[in-house]
C-alpha cells in the first residue's frame, strides 16, 4: 500500500546543502503560514517544514510541488539541481519517520524536532491544507517519534544543536568553571544553551531584543540578563559567545568582535547556532577568535554516513513496527468501503439462501424459523471472514457477482 502511495516530499536539508544555500530557504513563522494560505486557496494538501537544517515540503496528489521549489529557489538567488531531494509513496514515508525521529537530523538523534515536526503538522491543519492521507501518515510520524524518545537509547540520551555546541565548547576551552559565557537571543535554541550551561559556567549573561522574555529565561537558569546596548562590553569580557538570533541579518560582524577581541587578549569562541546566519562568515579572519556554524558541529560532533549503533538500531526497529501498522491501517481503509459491500452482499444472500430452505421445510414455528435463518448468517460470515482478512492486508476487495458468491455461498 505505501509503495503506490500519493505522497511526496521534496526539499533540502544538510545531506545536500551546506548553510550557505540552507540558509536562503528559511522561513519565519508568518512566512509559513502565508505560503500555507497559498496552498489553501489553491486547494493543494501541503506541509511545509522549516528548521535549521532542512526546508521540506510534504504533499499528496498529482500537484508538483518540485517545479514550485526550483522556481522559488531562483527567486531566492540560488539553483537547487545539485541539492534537491524528491521522494515518493513508501521511500517518502519512511523519510518523514526518520526525520520525526531524530536519525535524520544533523545532530544525531536531536530531541527539537519531534517538536518541529508537530508544530509544521498543526500550522498546517489549522490552514486547512491536509487530508486523511497526510493526517494518517503525520499522525504515525510523531507516534514513532514519541516511542523513539521514550523507548529507545537515543531517546534517553537526547542531543540538540545547543546541547552539541556546549560540548564542542567545552572541547576549546578545556573547562567550563573559568569559563564566562554570553547567550544572544531568548528563544528555544537559546534555553537550550543555558540549559546545558546551568551551574557549569563561572557566570552567563543573556542579551536579547526581547528584555521581558529574556529575563524569564535568565531567571530560570540562573543567568543574567543583559541590555542589548552592553554588548560590546559583555563580548569583551566574554570567552564563549552562542548566538541564537533570528534576524535576516548578521548582529554581529568582523569589525566589532576585532575591537572585542583587542580589548581582552585570549581566546574567543563564538558558536552561530542561527538560520540565516547571524554571526558575519568574514569572523573567521578575526586573530583570536574562533567561529563555529551548524556545519562545524556536524563535522565535529555527528558520526559519519552509514554509522549504525545500538541506539540507532534500536530506534530504527521501532520505525519498522510503526510503519507496519500505519501500512495494515491504510489497507484497511482502502479496502473498507468493498468490503462494507461484500458484507451486505452476504447478508442478502444469507437472507435468501434461508428463504430458499424454509419453503423445502414445510410447517415450522417461529422460532424454528429464525434458527434456519442465524444458521444461515453464521455460515456466511464464516466464509466471509478468512476474506476479509486478506482485503484488509492487501488493500484490494475482490470483485465478485451476485451470482459468483452465491455460488460461492452454496458450495458450487
Amino acid at each position: 500500500m505505501l509503495r503506490n502511495l500519493s505522497f511526496h516530499v521534496v526539499g533540502v536539508s544538510h545531506h545536500t546543502a551546506g548553510i550557505e544555500l540552507r540558509e536562503r530557504f528559511s522561513f519565519t513563522q508568518a512566512e509559513v503560514a502565508a505560503w500555507l494560505q497559498g496552498q489553501a486557496a489553491a486547494s493543494s494538501t501541503a506541509i511545509l517544514l522549516s528548521t535549521c537544517n532542512r526546508c521540506e515540503i510534504y504533499w499528496t496528489g498529482d500537484l508538483d510541488l518540485e517545479a514550485w521549489f526550483r522556481d522559488f529557489s531562483l527567486s531566492r538567488g540560488a539553483s537547487v539541481a545539485e541539492a534537491l531531494l524528491r521522494l515518493d509513496g513508501e521511500a517518502a514515508v519512511r523519510h518523514l519517520f526518520e526525520v520525526t525521529a531524530g536519525l535524520d537530523s544533523q545532530i544525531l538523534g536531536e530531541a527539537e524536532i519531534l517538536g518541529q515536526v508537530r508544530r509544521a503538522y498543526d500550522a498546517a491543519r489549522a490552514a486547512g491544507t491536509t487530508n486523511r492521507v497526510i493526517d494518517a501518515v503525520m499522525s504515525a510520524a510523531l507516534v514513532a517519534g514519541r516511542r523513539v524518545r521514550r523507548e529507545s537509547m537515543l531517546g534517553r540520551h537526547p542531543q540538540s544543536v545547543s546541547s552539541a555546541a556546549v560540548d564542542v565548547a567545552l572541547s576549546f576551552s578545556g573547562s567550563l568553571s573559568t569559563a564566562r559565557a554570553l547567550v544572544l537571543g531568548a528563544g528555544e535554541v537559546a534555553e537550550g544553551v543555558l540549559r546545558a550551561l546551568h551551574g557549569r559556567t563561572a557566570g552567563t549573561a543573556l542579551v536579547s531584543r526581547r528584555p521581558g522574555p529574556a529575563a524569564a529565561l535568565a531567571s530560570a537558569w540562573d543567568a543574567v540578563s543583559a541590555a542589548w546596548e552592553e554588548l560590546d562590553a559583555l563580548l569583551a569580557a566574554a570567552d564563549l559567545v552562542f548566538v541564537a538570533t533570528s534576524g535576516p541579518q548578521p548582529v554581529i560582524g568582523a569589525e566589532r568582535l576585532t575591537e572585542a577581541a583587542g580589548a581582552r587578549g585570549r581566546e574567543l569562541a563564538v558558536f552561530d547556532l542561527s538560520v540565516p546566519r547571524n554571526v558575519e562568515a568574514s569572523v573567521r579572519g578575526v586573530p583570536g577568535v574562533s567561529l563555529f556554524d551548524l556545519d562545524d558541529l556536524q563535522r565535529l560532533r555527528c558520526p559519519g554516513e552509514g554509522f549504525s549503533s545500538p541506539a540507532i538500531q534500536q530506534a530504527q526497529s521501532i520505525l519498522e513496527q510503526e510503519i507496519g501498522r500505519l501500512d495494515t491501517a491504510l489497507c484497511a481503509r482502502a479496502a473498507a468501503p468493498r468490503l462494507a459491500e461484500l458484507h451486505r452482499m452476504g447478508a442478502r444472500l444469507a437472507l435468501e439462501e434461508a428463504e430458499v430452505a424454509l419453503a423445502q421445510l414445510g410447517d415450522l414455528d417461529e422460532r424454528e424459523k429464525q434458527v434456519v435463518r442465524e444458521m444461515a448468517e453464521r455460515l456466511v460470515r464464516r466464509v466471509l471472514y478468512p476474506v476479509s482478512r486478506t482485503v484488509k492486508a492487501s488493500g484490494k476487495a475482490p470483485d465478485v457477482s451476485t451470482k459468483e458468491a452465491a455460488e460461492v455461498v452454496a458450495g458450487q
